[in-house]
């Protein structure tokens, strides 16, 4: 499973939305040898702001909401954009 698709997993068990902190938690509690890295948190973002990107240039639908709250950004699961899990993002 991609570091994309266990944090869908975590955020789609998840009653609130959580910090990339708390999402690399959880995932390191289901797969400790996906973010094996020094900085997992930091490894985790790019893979998602990535991703995002590539969503976005191409014309799809984020797969996470963002949210800033007190300095802190909180992810949670964008419904529509559920269709490209752990697929190959191709233009429209």
């Amino acid at each position: 499973m991609s570091s994309e698709e266990l944090m869908v997993n975590v955020l789609n068990h998840a009653k609130q939305p959580l910090s990339l902190d708390e999402v690399v938690t959880e995932i390191i509690k289901i797969s400790p040898t996906t973010l094996t890295g020094k900085t997992p948190n930091k490894s985790l973002y790019s893979i998602i702001y990535r991703r995002e990107k590539q969503r976005k240039e191409r014309g799809h639908q984020p797969l996470f909401h963002q949210m800033k709250r007190g300095g802190a950004t909180y992810y949670s699961l964008n419904n529509k954009g559920k269709n490209f899990i752990g697929k190959r993002i191709e233009k429209k």
